[in-house]
């Protein structure tokens, strides 16, 4: 009603201002109020719900819907009940969804959980046979393993993300913190290798570092942690802003110069940076030790996006998700099924389909031979950008797109460089072992971290001539001795676990992509097993102790990332976090809402990688779909629900 009362005001207003005996000045001043006035009800329409916190669809976290911990589920068939629920053609048919999203990574769950909050039901479809995306586990010989959760920061109690993960979870994922220093850098190896502990308060971190480091470096580190604290403050609220309101006016904002001092900050590269504050490439290894938690080397990356990392550790340092990471898609699970939700496997999504006036009208999945359309006016893809463009939407859509059509001219949006992982299961302990609840990042030298994939190892033609070298950077941590529930199952005790990742080129293993699995034959597995045995070779320089409990291997390529996370040339952080692709226009563009009507975008391409990345990607879709602020739906409860949380 009130629209309408909005609307006849106008047209009042408007008729006299045209056929009255007004003076020309009285009738262009009365047809400019009106415009005025039309354009403050279109704003008002699109981004007022980004000013007023009541403003939307209701609150999905105006209670708090923690529960008292429930007992953790070891049995393993009543654990795969809610994380293995298996599409079958006809399970879904006859009944009506409010959104469909494609993939069950933590950007997707995030989305459908907090649709559900408010009493949206939704179909999670996810390809692989078991919910959780990179938050995924697998089991073999009575050793489980983390595919992609090692440590996550801001999940202390109180914190902004901790309470976001405990309203989608219903409070029954539980955190355990690493030790202090929660990682530590070592360069070299034998009688040459230095180790650097890195400690999660960033005044502790620069009061150790000057302890190994000569004085005449201090000032650099202090200089580092300042920039650190000063990247890392650049106004959060930009990236959510350009990505939130209406693309034109966005641009309207950018081409006033709006934000531009923020954002010409953020085009420093890490490695640009470093160079400023010191020629110690020791200490220059350590400013940029952690580039490998978003995947781009310090000549490319943004040195906001390393800032940012930096300070997400800072504080209280690293968690692991009690229980593993399966646990976080198994307690959400539950809440999206509340409202009627399903989460279903098995259920590789062939194409988004669309009508003919261009909107999306559902998805179509294949099973068997046998093809069906889940009809459903709204689908998220949680699938990634390359993946959505490529193979789910029609290319006659995606060429009607302007949206889609800038990022593919584009080169700065591409893939991230592609994964190497190495299980191994120990026969004894982590206490035998001495095995500790900490990570390892290895260096072969001081050059390694600052050249980062352009360095000799990664130029190599293929894996043979790739496995002559020695792997420049490897990550290496102790999963079972991070998770506390680690003992309860029976089974486990007295074994324990390690994962080491590093970086590989995709060209190496793409002769074998479309092999099946397990069925690649045997020049796949001598190539993969090349490299693999490096990894573990330089892992037992490290650790000696592990060299003779080794009785299980399990060596993943990019190849086996595509099959897995279907992602496009075997990256696990989605989209490359250059530089470029956090260009203001870039980043505006690479946004929830797209302009095919009815399809949005989740996941770590919409924001930023990793879990938590995913996460606020999550979110910010859930904004954009509900037309609400749901950031500070969470920051209210957060204040009256955590009273004794820490302010950030």
């Amino acid at each position: 009603m009130d629209i309408v009362i909005y609307g006849l005001s106008l047209l009042a207003v408007l008729y006299y201002a045209l056929l009255s005996n007004a003076t020309f000045l009285v009738k262009i001043l009365l047809c400019s109020i009106v415009l005025v006035l039309i354009g403050l009800r279109y704003l008002h329409k699109k981004v007022g719900w980004l000013f007023y916190p009541d403003f939307g669809s209701k609150n999905p976290f105006a209670v708090d819907s923690r529960i008292p911990r429930k007992p953790y589920e070891m049995n393993h068939r009543k654990r795969d009940a809610v994380l293995k629920q298996s599409f079958i053609l006809g399970k879904v048919e006859g009944e009506s969804f409010d959104a469909v999203v494609v993939g069950s990574g933590i950007g997707g769950l995030t989305v459908a959980a907090i649709l559900s909050k408010v009493g949206k039901k939704v179909l999670v479809l996810e390809q692989h046979d078991q919910a959780g995306g990179c938050c995924h586990t697998f089991v073999d010989k009575n050793y489980e393993f983390d595919v992609g959760i090692h440590y996550i920061g801001e999940m202390d109690h109180g914190r902004y993300n901790r309470v976001l993960v405990d309203q989608l979870t219903d409070g029954q994922l539980e955190w355990a913190p690493l030790m202090n220093p929660f990682d530590r850098v070592t360069i070299g190896f034998g009688d040459d290798m230095r180790e650097y502990p890195i400690y999660h308060d960033l005044e502790r971190f620069a009061k150790e570092l000057k302890l190994l480091f000569p004085v005449e470096e201090h000032s650099a580190i202090d200089n580092y942690v300042k920039l650190v604290k000063e990247f890392s403050q650049l106004p959060k609220t930009i990236t959510g802003i350009l990505k939130l309101m209406p693309l034109p006016l966005t641009k309207l904002l950018l081409k006033l110069g709006c934000y531009k001092k923020e954002l010409m900050k953020c085009k420093k590269t890490t490695a640009s940076v470093v160079r400023t504050l010191t020629t110690n490439k020791d200490l220059q290894t350590v400013f940029t030790y952690c580039w490998g938690d978003y995947g781009t080397e310090p000549e490319n990356s943004s040195f906001k996006t390393q800032a940012g990392l930096m300070t997400h550790f800072s504080g209280t340092g690293g968690f692991y998700p009690i229980g593993g990471a399966s646990e976080i898609a198994f307690n959400m699970i539950p809440v999206i099924e509340r409202s009627g939700g399903k989460v279903l496997v098995n259920a590789r999504v062939d194409k988004i389909v669309t009508g003919s006036n261009g909107n999306v009208k559902g998805v179509q999945v294949t099973k068997k031979g046998e093809s069906c359309i889940i009809e459903c006016p709204i689908v998220v893809s949680a699938a990634g950008i390359m993946n959505t463009c490529r193979s789910l939407l029609d290319s006659n859509i995606v060429h009607a797109s302007p949206s889609f059509m800038k990022l593919y001219r584009e080169d700065c949006v591409k893939p991230g460089v592609g994964t190497m992982s190495v299980f191994l299961g120990l026969n004894k302990s982590g206490e035998e072992l001495n095995l500790k609840r900490q990570n390892t990042w290895a260096f072969t030298d001081s050059n390694a971290a600052m050249a980062g994939t352009s360095c000799e190892y990664f130029v190599q033609d293929n894996a043979d001539t790739a496995s002559d070298k020695e792997v420049p950077l490897l990550f290496i941590s102790f999963p079972s001795e991070k998770d506390p529930n680690w003992n309860n199952h029976p089974e486990r005790r007295g074994k324990s676990t390690v994962a080491i990742v590093t970086f590989a080129q995709w060209k190496w293993f793409e002769a074998w992509e479309d092999k099946p699995l397990k069925r690649r034959g045997d020049d796949y597995e001598r190539a993969k097993k090349l490299i693999g045995q490096r990894m573990i070779e330089q892992t037992c320089q490290l650790y000696p102790q592990i060299e003779d409990c080794i009785d299980y291997i399990d060596i993943g390529t990019p190849v086996t990332n595509n099959h897995y996370i279907s992602s496009t040339k075997g990256e696990i952080y989605g989209l490359d976090h250059n530089v470029g692709r956090f260009d203001a226009e870039v980043s505006a563009v690479l946004r929830p809402e797209t302009d095919i009507p009815g399809l949005y975008l989740t996941g770590q391409d919409v924001l930023m990688c990793g879990f938590t990345g995913a996460l606020m990607g999550g979110a910010l879709t859930s904004c954009a779909m509900l037309k609400r602020d749901i950031f500070t739906d969470i920051w209210n409860l957060r204040k009256s629900a955590y009273p004794y949380s820490k302010k950030e």
